[in-house]
């Protein structure tokens, strides 16, 4: 197969936004496309200069010390650090960013992995994952840059051209994708791209992928970066990056990033969204003269040994359960919300299917978006309508997010 190559002095800025029409289709064809020698070296050796301020720790390994062997992760707001989120935003990442998603890019993950001297490799897999705020849009890419050569000694990363063709169909109850399920490719389906430093591939999101052990006696050492396009929100909510980011970033910068605050999330809730009669109403609740919608804190799940921060969908399933005795098997990203003088909210949406038993309790008031916006007086929080507006109405393409157990057991379950 032959990979279409960039050259050696940059990016060839034609075609699409940075890539050649020849690039575009090698990306569609076969799920990813290597750029040769895009980033230059003194980019190279400031984000390596950054990084040994910022020990790969960001994962606690039982039995393991970094630089010990292992594979060690920097990751979650590390690019506060403007040495390191320079790269993020720069028009080498950004601009074959946007000609693959055919849309503004947002981040989804900054990572920088270092698979030290007798590091493990990792087996075949591809990164769609429902339950994570790095892998739940329905249209996202990698892009990974080399720090060193993937070679045969450090550990070559292997991809599977056309393993990527997964299809997405509407949901038949809900304004939601579904992915089909994936076929794993056989051993030999695996090509090495070459990878050397300084180079970009770009991977589509159902692209599976495998690294080798690291032999050699150097760090293997990527910036492993994702990637989704502004109308395809993680179904799980974007990770909660800081308003640090956005200040290394800068104002041109900051516009990479999907949601940026220096408030936490504090609560989570839900647009429970109904369709009668093609009026799609929403449940609130109604006490004490205020409308509210259904939630409850917002606390991290930890079933997986893993950095999904930015998943509240079980506490929030939880708390409906508690008051409702229903538990969704799946909620989708609405926003996330001021609320209070010091916090945010994090808002999940879900239809219930004509089908179901439904949701009843006390206090429960059914209301379209329309309706609660005319009862603006009476909003808890102020943005209930707001949210409830932006499920029904805002022209995104959602995915289904579930829960981290939901996805140790079959992602694909519902």
């Amino acid at each position: 197969m032959a990979l279409v190559d960039s050259g050696t002095t940059g990016l060839r800025h034609n075609g699409a936004g940075g890539l050649s029409p020849e690039q575009l289709a090698d990306f569609h064809a076969n799920g990813f496309v290597v750029l040769r020698q895009v980033m230059d070296e003194a980019s190279l050796q400031r984000f390596a200069a950054a990084a040994l301020r910022h020990p790969p720790v960001d994962q606690d390994v039982p039995g393991q010390t970094w630089p010990g062997p292992g594979r060690w992760t920097l990751a979650r707001n590390a690019m506060a650090d403007p040495d390191l989120a320079f790269i993020m935003a720069s028009p080498e990442v950004t601009e074959p960013m946007r000609a693959v998603l055919e849309d503004d890019p947002k981040v989804i993950m900054f990572a920088y992995y270092d698979r030290t001297p007798g590091g493990a490799g990792i087996p075949a897999h591809n990164d769609y994952k429902r339950w994570r705020p790095i892998g739940s849009s329905m249209r996202w890419a990698f892009a990974i840059v080399p720090l060193c050569d993937f070679d045969d000694t450090a550990g070559k990363l292997e991809l599977a051209p056309g393993s990527h063709k997964v299809a997405h169909t509407p949901d038949p109850y809900a304004p939601v994708l579904n992915a089909d399920r994936p076929t794993r490719p056989a051993d030999d389906a695996f090509v090495d791209p070459e990878l050397r430093r300084g180079d970009l591939v770009i991977v589509d999101m159902h692209t599976w992928h495998r690294a080798g052990a690291n032999s050699s006696d150097h760090h293997r050492i990527g910036l492993f970066t994702k990637w989704c396009a502004a109308s395809h929100p993680p179904a799980t909510g974007y990770f909660p990056y800081t308003g640090d980011v956005a200040r290394a970033l800068g104002p041109e910068g900051s516009r990479i990033l999907g949601v940026s605050s220096d408030r936490p999330i504090r609560t989570t809730r839900a647009v429970i969204e109904r369709v009668r009669h093609d009026r799609h109403e929403v449940l609130f609740l109604e006490g004490d003269g205020a409308l509210t919608l259904p939630g409850g804190p917002a606390e991290e799940e930890r079933s997986i040994p893993d950095w999904d921060d930015g998943n509240y969908i079980a506490s929030l399933v939880s708390a409906l359960d508690e008051r409702y005795k229903v538990r969704p098997p799946w909620m989708s990203w609405v926003g996330d919300y001021d609320e209070g003088d010091h916090q945010r909210c994090r808002v999940y949406g879900y239809r219930v299917p004509v089908h179901a038993w439904g949701v009843q309790g006390e206090g429960v008031a059914w209301l379209t978006p329309e309706e609660a916006a005319d009862r603006a007086d009476e909003l808890a929080e102020g943005f209930e309508a707001s949210a409830a507006s932006a499920w029904v109405h805002d022209p995104v393409v959602r995915g289904k997010g579930v829960t981290q157990s939901l996805g140790r057991a079959d992602q694909y379950a519902c």
